[in-house]
């Protein structure tokens, strides 16, 4: 395989959409090939350059608040909310309207594009959404494929150890077993091309991904993309998010019994 059949993998390597094991593979060839190297600077720098706080346009908080109440009017939602009450109109607007919109919108394309809009401004609702679309990406990818973990066992005295010289952290693995969560594993990954170590624990059938890398730079304020729950701490130099679909007690549960034994 030649620089160019690489080109592909080095973008998707920056995105953080590489397995660990296809990771390394073009890591390696890029710490020995300069035309590839540039070419991840390049687009890592292009990233960068993208998350500038001056290209992202904020609406105006009269905006948001004359859209939430004209929706909450038009479809009976309560607004006492604001935050919420665009996210429950447009609910309301789907479950009433969508066997109209149906008959009305010629082709599946158009349904498909309406729904795409509405999803994308319900997960864009809120602050943090690339970090938070990331993590929920790692934790979609582990259940639909063959890597939700790298090393298999119940034994924090096997999982931990297994992270040293992997990564430049080595989180804490925790025993919850007496608290209702059993460890299975551990695995690295990569989020936003950012790598992470993951530890892994199961609620029944309930599979909880908590990734951890170093640094305690201010996180943003989300908690929950596409349904799924995310909570974050900070903690001896590390940071951690938990992301899972359990319920909300049982995973405030998780984090406290996670943070009392670590």
């Amino acid at each position: 395989m030649n620089c160019d059949d690489k080109t592909a993998l080095v973008h998707a390597l920056a995105d953080g959409e590489l397995d660990v094991v296809h990771a390394r593979e073009i890591e390696a060839h890029v710490a020995g090939c300069g035309q590839c190297a540039t070419k991840l600077d390049e687009i890592l720098a292009l990233k960068h350059r993208l998350t500038a706080r001056e290209l992202r346009l904020k609406a105006p908080t009269s905006l948001t608040q004359r859209v939430a109440l004209s929706l909450a009017s038009a479809t009976g939602v309560q607004a006492s909310e604001p935050r919420f009450a665009p996210i429950a109109a447009i609910r309301k607007i789907v479950s009433l309207w969508s066997p109209r919109l149906q008959g009305a919108l010629a082709g599946a394309g158009a349904t498909m594009a309406l729904a795409a809009c509405l999803a994308l401004f319900m997960v864009r609702g809120g602050g943090g959404e690339d970090l938070g679309r990331s993590l929920v990406d790692g934790h979609l990818r582990s259940l639909a494929g063959e890597h939700l973990i790298d090393v298999q066992s119940t034994d924090k005295h096997t999982v931990k150890p297994w992270f040293a010289g992997k990564l430049d952290v080595t989180p804490p693995v925790p025993d919850l077993t007496l608290n209702g969560f059993t460890l299975v594993g551990g695995r690295v990954d990569y989020i936003g091309g950012r790598a992470a170590a993951v530890v892994v624990y199961k609620r029944r059938t309930h599979v909880i991904n908590l990734f951890v890398w170093p640094g305690t730079d201010a996180a943003p304020s989300i908690e929950e993309v596409s349904g799924f729950s995310l909570r974050h701490w900070t903690k001896d130099g590390l940071t951690f998010w938990a992301v899972s679909d359990i319920n909300d007690a049982e995973f405030a549960d998780f984090v406290a019994a996670f943070k009392a034994a670590s």
